[in-house]
């Protein structure tokens, strides 16, 4: 800790001799352990050193943070009391002789060979192990400073004999980062497959740089000097590691030369020489190792022979004499790696979203590569665990295979490694999800054994520092004890290297608000506010981190909303920041794995943006809420300018005051020591904010600023408008050189985090060598302009100083258009790329791809909404083509409709026909997502029209404008037309990519889909097959693709009633996606669903049933309680149970589809209307007529909006909607309605399509209830001559309209030909359906009313019980359609005067019907009205 200020003797007495007053003046000292002095009064010293946390709870201390902030403080303070005495006892650090007795700058001599040894401090193993920020830095509570770096370690000693390593420890202060460095450097040496001479001469140089530093300590006190000392040999060390990087054989193709950046290096080392004083020295000689390489591998056929296996091994023979001797021994290993390694980086495959080289290397190998080889596809992204464990970890690399495997060795280890890995379907593992777990630079085997432990240490340790106040750990532990044995395995919290002075009792007061005393529920949210620049992120963070290392949390996220503006931008930030993927803005997906862990106390961190919009606010604030109601133990910190409160929700507000000018003082004296008694005027210059604090004091601490020239800028009128932050931003700004000053305003650019190589093609330094722009960019990072984190490696620029280089750019008329374009163009490269994933069956890959850059993508779709720039067309014209179908799912229908016109602006004012078709097109697209299919038209084919004049008839993208332009007359129900294209597109397609490319089976496969919706059932399965046989000859007999096709035949022969293929293509298609992707996946949920339709159909209600609830439970819990799919299963096991009369128990699936659709689509979707009428059918049957009439009138006006007053859709919603009039006895209202649905069928299908005969029927329906019965009998004989037409006088279908016309004619009293066609009706229904089938029992059923009504009741009650004989052996004596055979019974009974028999058997179905179906169904209604003649008729005989 640090001493006090205000009694510095205080700290230098040990406590052993403190007196209680003592004891009392330190906790004085400690504004956050002042409290405790009543507590504490008359301890001593002595006393105070053997507390224990046991202790304090006794004594009346009840906070657990409070408990360990105090003995943490006091153990720091022994600790760096024990380590001054020790400084004290030693002469001086270990050092040897220096290697010139002159103890000025001396020019070094490029040699691996020193005078006299000079010595080096490794990195410490946690670091060497990249995990550094758990054990060199964390947040102390009190009076808190960054952790100090362990001074021991190794050194590099140069010497005589060349470089060695020996122990060390000692290195202070800024040579200790030096020594990190170049310790590093020389593992990379060390490690160097070629170049290494060249490797050696730098670091020898700069390590005899070292030397002359730890000889001299004037320079090391030369704070530029060693920071220009400390980029040169951070400049060197990157140099070194390509020569043993993975691709340091494919660099050969990229890197021009390698002796240009040698001798950069050199020159630079040199220069520093010079700025410590000292006269030039000759420049180092280079050997072209890598042009030696290059040209032996040119010689050889390039990389194509190292490829080739018969010329491979001559290639290596010929090879060694260019590498090291490291790299002989091994040559044809690391050859091999290095092909596997280009191939799978040239390859678009789901590997490239994998950051672990090794990992991705082995994902590609084993999924990727050998699919690539055999059927041309690019892999799969979505891998059984299964498959998972038959590669891994043995397919990893030989030694890296060992390691691991001695970590994870049997089921129980494989088991915690899935639950550490998953983060969606628990049955599959993705590459996202490795990307996740498995960093990149870190050893994977420790890497592993972290991820099977992290669940157990947790649990460990939160069994003894539990939320409720346990305590700590162990008697006298301190919070950095615990720190470092509890860290979760991966969080997506920023990286915070330190807690700038000031901003401990902020932490601490966050920290007490999360955490209150026992007694106190903690609170769900905290609104965490302040000014722009006050360090919010940065004191939730360092919160985070306190509370999970103190198990108090078992993990932390990050959601970062800067730029984000509408809904689905804020839900697709939120699954990014648990890393859960989804192909939709549907967070579904989150709120399942959230549930999945609720048992488990986690942290969030939302930072908002100041600028933050009601609208943003909104989509924010009911996402946390969600989040908090899924996971109870979940606490979100929501870093605001302003409070935010979240109605129903114990949401609690801490505000952040300004520092004040002493904390504000400290800050700059203690980063810039020499302004001393001038800190308090600096202080007030920068306004109370740590951010200006820190920026002015590294200036000042750097000599890039001397404090004159800051105090007189941001005391300049220029500026006084100015915030104080925004002041010294701008002067911090100004004293760039003009090289630094244009790369930072250009940086500006970036709305968000950005990669180097990002940076460097916005600057236009792709030509220079990498470590040019890293030198660049670390320079501006010590500025504290950006902020870099090692983890994602990535950099952001503060909001503060983004918006200051705006201004500034502005004022000095920069537009930086050429740069903005290049920004454009860059990641319009990008998007190509995740597109690309995409279209190779890998959304979630791509969507991954996307989540790392969707600030910048979102924002070049902003700058072209607000006019995209005339050079930037062509991008924007490639992202409406290309990327669209990624892009499409992160935008909102409003974000995508003003892309495309804005871009279709531009390209009508720059004559574009091209770019004008193209985005056209894509606003078609837009208007058809919307549903919108009438409007989407007539883009679509001005699109077609435009394209075509441009490119020709036969260019590949006037197949796709015909395919996109078919999709919406399809759904019009212009099938003619939409056929047409379909041909159309496929003729393209087969000439240019061939006939069997996938492409052209997907054509076909939409073709075979419209033939379908046409009737042509034949046709259609032609084409099914074909497009089956390509599939599995171009993807192998197991692809999912495969299995699509097979489901897709399937359905077709289950309309064509041939339903044991239908089964058999059912089961074939489950079992190829079951062993594809396990047997939980969605994909299988639909297949299971398709088969349950089909055993529904074929009377296999019970079988039927089970598949419908293992598909709902399949979709539950892969996709979560609240999504579509979910909703679709909702429907058919209502549309089951429906068909089974199970009315009632049909009617809450339903009304939960309709629900989840509302919550999905927003209230006017053609899905909604779906819903609305499936709910509608059902209320229809249990005669609930009002508020079935209801709904229908609400799908109806949906409908009419979305697809055209004249679509089908709107026809049989009409349909129903008079059928409910009928019910409420309003059969005149309910006549226009059909007459205008069957206008609509005739317009859209023509008057003799099986369509109008449906149509037809309806309307004789409401013709006979007003005893229309001429025209009504006219109409149903229309319809069935269609039916016999189209579908021959056995079919079914046809059965289904005699049927009709037999109770038309019935109610007309046309008794001879009714029975006659109830006769035939039974005929063909037995022929074709079988003797026992439930069709047949409802006709037995029928024509036993027929026979009552022309009085042949012997006849009429044979008939009657031949129905109730089917349905007792179909569906049991309990079901309601048993009940209604029974009812005809019973009334052909009575009307042979069986007045008993009548009862008894009216009653039993009575009661049954009331019971399933409700006293307001018309089947209840009949058997009461039966009953109730029964008793007229005892009462007349009585």
């Amino acid at each position: 800790m640090g001493k006090s200020k205000s009694v510095p003797d205080l700290a230098c007495k040990a406590m052993v001799s403190w007196t209680s007053e003592d004891v009392k003046q330190w906790l004085k000292e400690h504004e956050s352990l002042n409290k405790y002095t009543k507590q504490l009064k008359g301890t001593t010293g002595k006393e105070l050193m053997k507390l224990t946390d046991d202790i304090l709870a006794q004594i009346g201390i009840k906070n657990p943070l409070h408990r360990m902030q105090l003995i943490n403080t006091r153990d720091d303070l022994i600790a760096q009391q024990q380590e001054d005495t020790a400084v004290k006892e030693t002469d001086s650090p270990i050092m040897t002789k220096p290697s010139s007795p002159n103890p000025s700058f001396v020019v070094p001599q490029h040699s691996p060979k020193g005078k006299g040894p000079i010595l080096m401090s490794s990195i410490s193993r946690s670091q060497m192990n990249g995990t550094s920020n758990s054990s060199s830095s964390g947040f102390s509570f009190g009076d808190t400073t960054l952790r100090r770096h362990s001074k021991e370690g190794n050194m590099v000693v140069l010497g005589d004999d060349g470089l060695s390593v020996v122990p060390m420890k000692g290195v202070q202060g800024k040579a200790f980062s030096l020594v990190e460095v170049i310790t590093e450097a020389y593992g990379f040496w060390k490690q160097a497959y070629y170049n290494a001479s060249n490797c050696e001469a730098l670091v020898s140089c700069a390590a005899e740089l070292q030397g002359l530093v730890l000889a001299n300590s004037s320079l090391a006190a030369r704070p530029t000097l060693m920071a220009n000392l400390l980029e040169a040999v951070t400049e060197v060390k990157e140099f070194i590691a390509t020569f043993s990087e993975r691709g340091w054989l494919s660099r050969l193709e990229k890197v021009s030369s390698d002796k240009e950046e040698f001798c950069r290096l050199d020159r630079l080392l040199i220069s520093v020489a010079v700025e410590g004083g000292n006269q030039p020295g000759p420049e180092q000689e280079y050997t072209d190792d890598t042009a030696e390489l290059r040209k032996q591998v040119d010689a050889l056929g390039g990389m194509a022979a190292l490829q080739d296996p018969e010329t491979q091994l001559l290639a290596l023979s010929d090879l060694e004499q260019f590498v090291s001797a490291r790299a002989r021994a091994v040559l044809a290993s690391l050859v091999a790696q290095e092909v596997a390694w280009r191939q799978s980086s040239l390859q678009t495959g789901p590997h490239q979203v994998i950051r672990n080289p090794e990992v991705r290397l082995w994902w590609w190998r084993s999924f990727g590569s050998a699919l690539l080889q055999t059927y041309g596809s690019l892999g799969t992204e979505e891998i059984t665990w299964e498959r998972f464990w038959s590669s891994f970890p043995k397919g990893l690399e030989d030694e890296t295979a060992s390691s691991v495997a001695q970590v994870i060795y049997n089921k129980h280890t494989k088991e915690l490694f899935q639950a550490a890995i998953n983060r969606g379907n628990p049955n599959l593992v993705t590459p996202v999800e490795l990307e996740f777990s498995l960093p990149r630079n870190i050893n994977l085997a420790q890497q592993c054994q972290i991820l099977l432990n992290w669940e157990n240490s947790y649990k460990t340790l939160s069994r003894s520092a539990s939320r409720m106040g346990s305590g700590a750990r162990s008697s006298g532990s301190t919070l950095s004890a615990v720190a470092e044995e509890y860290r979760p395995v991966v969080n997506t919290l920023p990286e915070v290297t330190q807690l700038l002075l000031g901003q401990e009792r902020h932490c601490q007061g966050l920290l007490d608000v999360l955490q209150p005393d026992q007694g106190q529920g903690a609170p769900q949210v905290v609104s965490l506010c302040g000014a722009p620049g006050a360090g919010k992120v940065n004191i939730a963070v360092m919160a985070a981190e306190t509370l999970f290392s103190n198990t108090l949390w078992c993990n932390a996220y990050f959601a970062d909303m800067e730029r984000v503006e509408t809904g689905v931008e804020c839900a697709f930030q939120f699954m990014a920041a648990f890393a859960v993927t989804a192909d939709t803005s549907d967070t579904c997906n989150l709120m399942s794995w959230i549930s999945r862990w609720s048992a488990y106390p986690m942290g969030l961190i939302v930072h908002c943006p100041p600028d933050m919009t009601a609208r943003l606010l909104k989509h924010v604030t009911h996402n946390v809420e969600k989040m908090i109601k899924t996971h109870p133990l979940l606490q979100v910190v929501l870093c605001a300018s302003e409070p935010i409160q979240i109605p129903g929700v114990d949401c609690v507000t801490y505000e952040l005051e300004d520092l004040g000018v002493d904390n504000v003082a400290q800050i700059l004296t203690s980063i810039a020591p020499q302004i001393g008694d001038r800190a308090q005027e600096l202080a007030e210059a920068c306004g109370g904010r740590p951010l200006a604090a820190h920026m002015v004091g590294t200036a000042l601490a750097s000599g890039t600023a001397q404090l004159e020239e800051v105090l007189q800028a941001v005391a300049s009128p220029a500026v006084a408008h100015l915030h104080p932050l925004d002041r010294c931003i701008r002067y911090i700004v100004s004293t760039l050189p003009d090289e630094f000053l244009h790369a930072l305003l250009m940086l500006s650019l970036f709305p968000g985090s950005f990669e180097r190589r990002a940076a460097a093609e916005l600057l236009g330094m792709t030509s220079i060598a990498l470590s040019k722009t890293r030198s660049l960019l670390r320079i501006l990072t010590t500025c504290n302009l950006l902020q870099y984190s090692s983890t994602s490696e990535r950099y952001i620029m503060h909001a503060s100083v983004r918006a200051c280089c705006r201004s500034l750019a502005r004022e000095l008329g920069l537009t930086y258009e050429s740069a903005r374009v290049t920004f454009i163009e860059y990641y319009t490269k990008y998007l190509a790329k995740a597109a690309a994933l995409l279209a190779a069956q890998a959304p979630v890959s791509a969507m991954r791809l996307f989540d790392r850059e969707h600030q910048n993508i979102h924002e070049i779709v902003r700058w072209a909404s607000q006019g995209p720039l005339e050079e930037a067309l062509p991008f924007y014209s490639d992202i409406l083509w290309e990327s669209m179908p990624l892009l499409s799912g992160r935008l909102d229908l409003l974000q995508r409709e003003v892309f495309c016109k804005a871009v279709y602006e531009q390209a009508v004012e720059q004559k574009d026909r091209v770019a004008q078709g193209r985005a056209l097109w894509q606003l078609g697209s837009v208007l058809g997502d919307q549903g919108q299919f009438k409007n989407a038209e007539v883009p679509l084919r001005d699109a077609l029209a435009l394209l075509e004049s441009e490119l020709g008839s036969d260019h590949l993208d006037i197949a796709k404008a015909c395919n996109g332009l078919a999709v919406v007359l399809f759904r019009l129900h212009q099938y003619q037309g939409a056929q047409d294209l379909y041909a159309r597109a496929y003729d393209i397609q087969s000439s240019k990519l061939g006939p069997e490319d996938k492409e052209v089976a997907t054509t076909m496969n939409n073709t075979a889909g419209l033939l379908k919706a046409m009737g042509k059932l034949a046709d259609a399965e032609v084409v099914y097959r074909t497009v089956l046989d390509i599939r599995e000859k171009e993807l192998g007999p197991d692809h999912v693709d495969v299995a699509a096709s097979l489901n897709n035949i399937a359905v077709l022969l289950k309309t064509s009633g041939q339903f044991e293929e239908a089964e058999e293509m059912y089961n074939r298609s489950i079992a190829i996606k079951e062993k594809a992707l396990g047997p939980n996946h969605p994909q299988v949920a639909l297949s299971l669903n398709n088969l349950a339709a089909l055993l529904r159909k074929m009377s296999k209600g019970e079988q039927a049933e089970k598949l419908y609830m293992r598909s709902l439970s399949i979709r539950e819990e892969a996709l979560g309680p609240d999504h579509p799919q979910v909703a679709a299963s909702y429907v058919n096991l209502a549309g089951l149970l429906k068909s089974e009369n199970r009315l009632m128990e049909a009617l809450p699936y339903f009304n939960k589809a309709l629900d989840i659709r509302e919550r999905a689509y927003g209230p006017d979707h053609p899905d909604v209307s779906a819903a609305q009428i499936s709910l509608a059918e059902l209320l229809k049957d249990l005669g609930k007529f009002e508020e079935a009439e209801r709904l229908c009138r609400s799908a109806i006006n949906i409908l009419e909006k979305s697809v055209g007053e004249d679509d089908v859709n709107v026809a049989a919603a009409l349909s129903l909607q008079a059928t409910c009039l009928q019910g409420l006895g309003k059969a005149s209202e309910a006549e226009p309605l059909c007459r205008r649905a069957l206008h609509i069928r005739e317009q859209a299908y023509g008057a003799d399509s099986p369509n109008v005969a449906t149509a037809l029927t309806a309307l004789a329906d409401v013709l006979k209830e007003m005893s229309s019965f001429e025209e009504a009998e006219a109409l149903a004989r229309r319809s069935l001559v269609i039916r016999e037409r189209s579908f021959g006088s056995d079919d079914p279908l046809t059965a289904t309209s005699l049927n009709n016309l037999a109770l038309l004619l019935k109610d007309a009293n046309h008794l001879e030909e009714a029975e006659t066609m109830c006769r035939k009706c039974i005929d063909i229904r037995q022929r074709v359906l079988g003797e026992n089938s439930l069709e047949v029992a409802t006709t037995w059923l029928n024509l036993g009313g027929v026979l009552r009504a022309a009085g042949k009741l012997e006849e009429a009650e044979s008939a009657c019980r031949q129905c109730l004989d089917i349905r007792e052996r179909q569906l049991g004596s309990q079901h309601t359609d048993t009940a209604a055979a029974q009812i005809g019974i019973g009334a052909v009974l009575l009307k042979q005067g069986r007045v008993d028999e009548a009862k008894t058997i009216l009653s039993k179905a009575a009661t049954l019907t009331f019971v399933k179906l409700g006293e307001r169904h018309q089947q209840s209604l009949d058997a009461m009205n039966w009953l109730a003649e029964c008793k007229s008729t005892q009462r007349n005989m009585g």
